[in-house]
């Protein structure tokens, strides 16, 4: 019986082993990158030399009747920089006291 025992431990051992080693390779793969540092050039939207940095846009051509569509690498300056989800969602005025009254009050009589 011990020899099935040590085939067992030696398996569960060896099992251990490799969901450590995936737990390793998961870990490195998940670091986000991080942006690039900001150099001097010229920004694509406004024209003024800046400090810009490089992001990827999808761009569309419509040329004798065919259409073409890739990713272009262009350089804005932080003026010019298109804004994250997150910066974009802190720019929501807050609601007065008033306002959010008349908000329940409506979402109140919707659920009756």
């Amino acid at each position: 019986m011990s020899l099935f025992d040590d085939h067992f431990a030696s398996k569960n051992a060896a099992s251990a082993r490799a969901w450590a080693m995936d737990d390793d390779k998961n870990a490195k793969k998940d670091k986000r990158r991080e942006p690039a540092a900001p150099k001097m050039g010229v920004c694509d939207k406004c024209h003024r030399e800046a400090l810009v940095r490089s992001y990827r846009t999808r761009q569309t051509d419509l040329g004798n009747g065919a259409a073409s569509f890739g990713t272009v690498i262009k350089y804005y300056c932080e003026e010019c920089a298109p804004k994250s989800r997150r910066e974009r969602d802190a720019d929501v005025p807050q609601l007065s006291n008033k306002q959010v009254k008349n908000l329940m009050k409506s979402a109140k009589k919707g659920l009756l």
